[in-house]
């Protein structure tokens, strides 16, 4: 990509992507450390958030540095982290159209249980990735059948070339 370029151009097309790619990250990784925090996670209090951003920091790290000898074995680790947003906005949608508006008090009430949502969100990934994946490892009742149709597992508006 930076072979037609100028040395010093490249180079600051280089610095340019991969200050680009930590900076979106940071917001990702931040993310994920506070949701496991969420979790019921203790640690101490001064330095939980920091604790689990460096930590899944370099999980994600070395798991993005595995996948760069495979990026098809990559692409599918991609596909698979994926795959959850669909049957998660369906669950929250439902439950935001149900309860008409929202109970915060329901997010601190460690007494009650409702395995509704996540059972019919697990229902959810496994009847689309059963029915509609395509991925090197996996392909799918329709896409076995349909090849033309690609990967329709993130929501049936994800656009994928067919594995083959």
């Amino acid at each position: 990509m930076t072979g037609l370029l100028a040395t010093p151009l490249a180079d600051l097309t280089l610095l340019a992507i991969a200050l680009g790619a930590v900076s979106a990250n940071v917001l990702n990784i931040y993310s994920g450390a506070l949701s496991f925090v969420a979790i019921g996670v203790k640690l101490p209090l001064t330095l939980r958030r920091a604790i689990v951003a460096l930590g899944f920091g370099t999980i994600g790290f070395f798991l993005a540095w595995n996948g760069l000898s495979n990026v098809g074995r990559y692409e599918n680790f991609l596909l698979i982290i994926a795959y959850w947003i669909a049957p998660w906005l369906a669950v929250f949608f439902c439950d935001q159209l149900l309860r008409r508006k929202p109970d915060e008090a329901l997010l601190f009430d460690t007494k009650r249980t409702n395995w509704a949502g996540p059972v019919a969100m697990l229902a959810g990934m496994g009847i689309s990735i059963w029915l509609f994946s395509n991925q090197t490892e996996y392909v799918g009742v329709v896409p076995s059948h349909v090849p033309a149709v690609g990967d329709l597992t993130f929501g049936t508006g994800r656009e994928n070339t067919p594995a083959g």
